[in-house]
Order: C-alpha cells, then structure tokens, then sequence
C-alpha cells in the first residue's frame, strides 16, 4: 500500500512539474545564433521525381500551375545577436545579420503552350512570354531591440538599420518558344536583360574589403519593429505585431546583365527521318553552331555606371496579429498568427510591389521545458512550408534544429517540392 501512494505522488509530481514553469523556462541573458535556409518551387514535387517510371504529363503541369506560373524561391538569413530579458522588468537586445531573397518565375502562357497548344493566339506556332516574378535581394542589417515585460503585457520596440548591397530585377527579360513547320524545326531563344543595383561596382576590384564596406555604409536606410502581448486569460495571450519602413536604403551603382540563349532542334533528324546525307549534316552542323555560339556568349555585365538618382529600396513591410492559447501552461501550447506582407513597398515601378498574406499554426509540446517538439504549418514571404522542430534546452545552452517540407504552392508544399533547415544555438543563464 505504502509503495502504491509513493507511486501517485510520484506521478502526480511529475505531472505537476510538466504543467509548471521551472528553472528551464526561461533564460535573462543569451547569445544567439541563427541559420535558417530554404529553397521551394511549385513546379515539380519530389514524389513525382523518386519513382521507377517518370512520367511528365504537360497537360497536368499546365492545370497545376493555374495563373501564377512557375516559381523558384530561395532565401537565408543567418544572424547572431544577444538579448537580455528580465521577467517583470528590461528587455534590451541587438542582431546583426545577412538577409538574401531570390527569386524566379516563369508565365503559365508557357506552361499553357507546351501542354495545351496555342490554338487561340494570332500565331499558333510561336508564343513570347516575359519573365514574372524575378529578383534579387541582399540585406546586411543591425538592430537593437527595447523594451518592458510587465505583470499582463510586454511590448518590445526594434531599431532596425540596414544596408542593401544589391538588388536585381529581370521585368524585360522574355521566354519565346517557336514550331517552324516548313523547316521541320523547334527552337528555344530567351534573353536575360537585368538591372542590377549594387552599393558599389560588381565589376571592379572587389578585394579591397575596407573600401567596399566605406561604400555600404553610406547607404544606410532604417524601419522600426512594434512587438505587443498581452495575457488576456490565464490560458489565451493575445499580440501584435509590425514592421514600418521608414528611411529607404539606396543604391546608386546600376550594371546591365545580359544572356541570350538560342536553340533550334531539327526534329526531323531527331526522329530519324528523311536521309542521312547532306540535309542531317546541315542540321547537326547548325545545331552545333548555336550550341557554340551560346557558350561564346555567357553572361554579360556591362560597365557600372553612377545614377543620378540612386535607386531606392525597403525591406518588406509587415503587420499581423496572433493568439498563443495555452490550457495546459508549458506542456501544450497552440499558436497561431494572421498578417500581410508588402514587398518593395513604396517602389516606383508598380510592378516590383507585391502584396501578401501571412499565416501560422503550430503547436508545442514540451517536456518540463528540457525536451520540446514543435510542428506547424505556415505561409511567410508567399512559401508554405510544413515544419518539424526539436528543441533541446538545458538553460545553459539550447540547441533548436528544425527541417521542412515546402513550396510556393500549397498542395505540392505536402510533397517536397522545396525544402527548409534551420540550427539555432543559445547559450547564456
């Protein structure tokens, strides 16, 4: 009997102990360090790729792909910074860190050609389609953080100071697919026509460390981050959050970047038909000429030349809310978050301004604050992405490593058409 109480109070403890907060919970001063990386598409899955028999069906791509068009995305922000949080007191922090965004895409008038002909267009035979959606973005930054933690709300101010180091827009550039019936022939000619704005000459001498960063740092633009939350029950917190731009970053170097691209395939010699004669020969040979001359070409850069208005730059605008609902305290909590994004908000050309929306939902179960495991579903910077993260905290040190399955498409962001990682390791008391 006396070993079977000892047994419930035992148990019973430990239940308690994982309902409470506990020396693990939380830590006043830390040093952080975060690399998060991801690259997605919408245009092919992995499970459409591992399997014995490949099957491309253009058709299907054309329908999967909707008005949208295909869509590369890749992005990584390492940063490493400190942050000092006092329970019912200052909270005081700093970051500094690299942000990159590319990103490249492809019109459905494409895709809506090679799967479903162009029956509807003035010339069936050939289709030129732009480039949509493709950029570049490089960001150094440094920000401080401010802020209070009082009994029911904490709110936290972010300085945000930035430098852009390059920005890249291709609007120009175009994708022309072509069926020359009376030849017998296909072709391929696309053409990159690129503006790249840069903090100094891409083209120059790039080993002097010193002058390029002399350079950068002229170029200092600022926003300003509002993070607001309040305990409104026991079991529900309740936040908000902003980012404000507020002085642009500027660029005042401009280089041409160029490539053409041009391929013809006889598809007369490629079905094995007609001759083997002179008529093949001619094919291959020109075939091979233009293979030739692509090489010959490459990449263009032309000379960077100063603008007399630097081209101006903001780093995405945001605004959302969110809900952390937490029955359960640290054991199980339930978070989610609404928002919109803008990205290049204020930019002269309309069309560099995207609009957005943000979402999360994720849940929490964690193990007296020692052992947590974290799964979610969201959409941030137009990627859906599933996620699967581990925490392990000792106070002293927490190493959080995560990975995830995503894409600029909601269904195939189930099937891996990208993927996601991110290691974070703090260390502090």
């Amino acid at each position: 009997m006396k070993k079977f109480i000892l047994s419930c109070a035992i148990i019973t403890s430990l239940f308690t102990a994982a309902f409470a907060e506990n020396i693990f919970s939380h830590r006043f001063f830390e040093f952080k360090v975060d690399v998060p990386v991801s690259i997605s598409n919408n245009l092919i899955a992995v499970d459409e790729i591992l399997k014995k028999n490949v099957v491309i069906d253009l058709t299907e791509i054309a329908d999967s792909i909707g008005t949208k068009g295909a869509c590369v995305l890749a992005s990584t922000t390492p940063t490493f910074g400190f942050k000092l949080d006092i329970p019912k007191g200052l909270v005081l922090g700093a970051d500094l860190g690299i942000q990159a965004d590319v990103s490249a895409g492809l019109s459905e008038q494409l895709f809506q050609f090679f799967g479903k002909g162009n029956a509807g267009s003035d010339d069936p035979t050939e289709l030129k389609t732009s480039l949509k959606n493709t950029y570049a973005d490089v960001f150094a930054f440094a920000s401080v953080c401010g802020g209070w933690n009082g009994k029911k709300l904490k709110l936290t101010v972010d300085t945000n100071a930035f430098w852009a180091l390059a920005h890249m827009e291709a609007s120009d550039s175009y994708v022309r697919v072509y069926n020359n019936a009376d030849k017998n022939v296909a072709g391929v000619e696309a053409k990159l026509d690129a503006k790249l704005y840069s903090a100094f000459d891409v083209t120059g001498d790039l080993s002097d460390i010193m002058a390029l960063i002399n350079q950068t740092i002229n170029n200092i633009g600022f926003d300003v981050g509002f993070d607001a939350n309040y305990e409104l029950f026991r079991y529900l917190s309740v936040g908000a959050t902003a980012r404000v731009p507020i002085v642009p970053s500027r660029l005042p170097m401009l280089t041409s970047v160029g490539y053409d691209f041009n391929q013809e395939i006889d598809i007369g010699s490629m079905m094995g038909a007609g001759d083997s004669g002179s008529e093949s020969g001619a094919g291959a040979g020109s075939g091979a000429e233009g293979e030739s001359q692509e090489e010959a070409a490459g990449l263009q850069f032309s000379q960077a030349s100063l603008l007399d208005t630097p081209y101006t730059i903001h780093r995405p605008m945001k605004l959302g809310v969110s809900a952390d609902f937490h029955p359960f305290g640290t054991l199980l909590t339930t978070k989610g978050y609404f928002g919109v994004g803008i990205r290049h908000p204020f930019a002269k050309n309309k069309e560099e301004i995207q609009w957005y929306v943000d979402y999360a939902l994720a849940g929490r179960l964690s193990l007296w604050n020692i052992l947590s495991f974290n799964v979610s579903h969201s959409c941030y910077d137009q990627v859906f992405k599933n996620e699967f993260a581990l925490e392990f905290n000792i106070r002293l040190l927490e190493i959080d490593v995560g990975v995830s399955s995503e894409s600029t498409s909601f269904a195939k962001s189930f099937r891996g058409a990208g993927v996601g990682a991110f290691v974070t390791l703090c260390l502090g008391f």
